[in-house]
């Protein structure tokens, strides 16, 4: 395929990247952390505050909400305590869902904006595998990356993911550059990149050891570097290169501090007026990073709401109560992230990933193993990284690995092309497409034949893996055609609000995840039970482990006090008796889930909603029955 063609090909395939990234935003509903990025991002353009959600980047944040400045949009007062106290889940409600605001409007043109993230880091792989496989191996890697499930799922999402992956690549690209041919040029797009990632993830510290190591492979190569500034070009060896270089690098962090201090308007202090962050600084312990922000802190050697951001990523990445394959844990598994790459990846992309590492085997070169070297060193500690990491929350923290295999899947491109291997791999690249095509809207739900598919996903992964609380359009045109005027229960992980779609629902056991005023421990009766797959598999309520005697004795216990405290025989206080109502609303929940387990749902509204219909009869068997210990 000739270059010409190539490029026209591959902005053709781009192109639909951003399209179909983006036009499927009226499918969704808020999800659980786009509340969050937009809510903080819009405050810190109009407020200059930054006390909302520094741990999710300044970057995307304010990329994200920039169009939003165009509508004519009501923020919440800041004379409230939400405000004060950096509230940013209760400002959400108020601003997405109480302020009379356009909001399929205002997730349409912020989602908008992460596809353009998305489209700029298509056209990285484009040049990087050109460079590298040729024309041909260039459009492989850029089909690749257009028809990836897990790119298009949050490259339509107002979340900081597409921004890291962006500023990984970036940055690995431009630092690679810069040890090659030192020019202002390289310098300054090393240093923009380097500061874009530290504002888009605070993961970006990886870089730094893998720029370490890139340093080292450049200077055991020996060769000499090659230094154009201004009208001096000239060429060093030795001694002389690693000053060069290292007086290229430092430039280039200047440039990315001077970035940092940039975005948050050259000023320590994150807040304007009185309050202060969500959490204080004694909240995040005492663990290295911690330590180590807090130094600099001191110092101010960086703004405050990015060291405060730091310190909030570094100290709850040690973990969260987490789902995976039946088991549930706070610190993670080694086996998380393979498998959760294993079976988000379409089946044909993993046959192109190893033929192209055969490829790289078979007619790998020393030199070309040396231009390899960057994506190579990239994959091995960020990989190693995450089959060591606690937070085993979302598979999309793999989201930065996936351009750089895709630019070495170009490697296909190289071999001696005979006409049945140029089929295979076209075929091989309409299978991918297909199989993207066909999970079309619900790309975060995506999942490879291997165990199931998608219908089976919760099985085996929830949260931001499979349900990130993006179904309840879908939920309410499934009630409006399959349940009209039927009781609706609706147990719902998010920050939508199913009132605002216009769902009439009984809420059971997720007040962590609904802040309006509610009903405590409501009648369960028959109906519809709408079940979100995360809370199904209960990560975050008061039942984890599946269902235990321990559980059915305090079950018991609580059944017996509630209808005591009713009839006026107990004096329990009312605050403390909401809170053993509470209690027993999710052990009342996680009977019912334990006992549906071996039950398949009548329907799922976008893989990520599990639908049970239920007589009354059912549901007191499920409630009152023998005690469903095993699952």
């Amino acid at each position: 395929m000739g270059g010409t063609r190539a490029t026209l090909v591959a902005g053709a395939l781009l192109a639909l990247f951003g399209w179909m990234a983006a036009s499927v935003s009226r499918e969704h509903s808020t999800t659980a952390d786009e509340i969050f990025h937009l809510t903080a991002g819009y405050s810190y353009w109009q407020t200059g505050d930054f006390r909302l959600q520094p741990e999710n980047g300044n970057l995307p944040q304010r990329w994200a909400a920039l169009p939003l400045l165009a509508q004519d949009l009501r923020f919440p007062r800041r004379d409230q305590p939400a405000w004060d106290h950096a509230d940013v889940a209760e400002l959400g409600q108020q601003f997405f869902h109480e302020s009379g605001n356009d909001l399929p409007r205002m997730l349409a043109a912020s989602r908008a904006m992460i596809a353009l993230l998305g489209v700029a880091g298509g056209v990285l792989v484009f040049l990087w595998s050109r460079s590298l496989f040729g024309p041909t191996g260039a459009v492989v890697s850029t089909a690749l990356y257009a028809f990836c499930p897990l790119l298009l799922a949050h490259g339509g999402l107002a979340t900081s993911d597409m921004a890291a992956a962006l500023g990984f690549l970036a940055a690995t690209l431009t630092g690679w550059r810069l040890l090659h041919r030192v020019t202002v040029t390289r310098v300054l797009l090393a240093g923009l990149a380097w500061g874009g990632l530290a504002l888009a993830k605070f993961s970006a510290p990886l870089f730094a050891a893998m720029f370490a190591v890139m340093v080292v492979l450049r200077l055991a190569r020996g060769a000499p570097l090659p230094v154009h500034l201004g009208p001096r070009h000239r060429r060093t060896r030795g001694a002389r290169s690693l000053g060069v270089l290292a007086a290229a690098s430092v430039t280039a962090l200047l440039i990315a501090w001077a970035l940092i201090w940039a975005a948050y308007g050259f000023r320590f202090e994150g807040l304007r007026g009185p309050g202060g962050y969500n959490h204080a600084w004694a909240d995040y312990g005492g663990g290295l990073a911690v330590r180590a922000a807090g130094w600099a802190r001191a110092a101010h050697l960086l703004p405050d709401p990015w060291l405060q951001g730091f310190a909030h990523t570094a100290h709850f990445a040690a973990g969260r109560p987490a789902f995976f394959m039946g088991e549930y844990g706070t610190t993670g598994w080694t086996a998380f992230f393979p498998v959760g790459f294993a079976l988000k990846t379409t089946l044909p992309a993993l046959a192109l990933l190893a033929l192209a590492a055969g490829a790289l085997v078979r007619t790998g070169t020393r030199r070309r193993w040396y231009r390899l070297a960057p994506l190579v060193v990239f994959i091995a500690i960020y990989g190693a990284v995450m089959l060591t990491s606690r937070l085993n929350i979302g598979v999309r923290h793999l989201l930065p690995l996936y351009p750089v295999l895709y630019i070495l899947a170009g490697a296909v491109g190289r071999l001696p092309r005979p006409r049945w291997l140029g089929a295979g791999i076209a075929l091989l690249l309409g299978w991918h497409a297909g199989a993207s095509l066909a999970i079309r809207p619900d790309y975060l739900a995506y999942f490879n034949p291997l165990l199931g598919g998608p219908a089976h996903g919760y099985e085996h992964f929830v949260d931001s893996s499979l349900d990130w609380g993006q179904d309840l359009p879908g939920l309410k045109r499934w009630l409006d055609a399959h349940a009209a005027g039927e009781k609706v229960f609706l147990s719902y992980f998010g920050s939508g609000s199913p009132a605002h779609e216009g769902i009439a629902a009984t809420r059971i056991a997720d007040g962590y995840f609904d802040l309006r005023t509610r009903e405590v421990l409501p009648e369960m009766t028959g109906g519809i039970y709408c079940l979100s797959a995360t809370m199904f598999q209960q990560p975050y309520t008061l039942v984890r482990h599946g269902w235990t005697t321990a559980h059915e004795q305090r079950y018991a216990e609580l059944r017996g006090w509630v209808d005591a405290w009713r009839a006026g025989r107990d004096a329990t206080p009312r605050a403390a008796a909401i809170q053993r109502m509470i209690e027993l609303e999710h052990l009342r929940f996680g009977r019912l889930c334990a006992g549906l387990h071996g039950r398949a749902p009548a329907a799922e509204v976008g893989y990520s909603i599990l639908i049970f219909r239920l007589t009354g009869a059912e549901v007191r068997a499920l409630l009152d029955g023998p005690p469903p210990y095993a699952r």
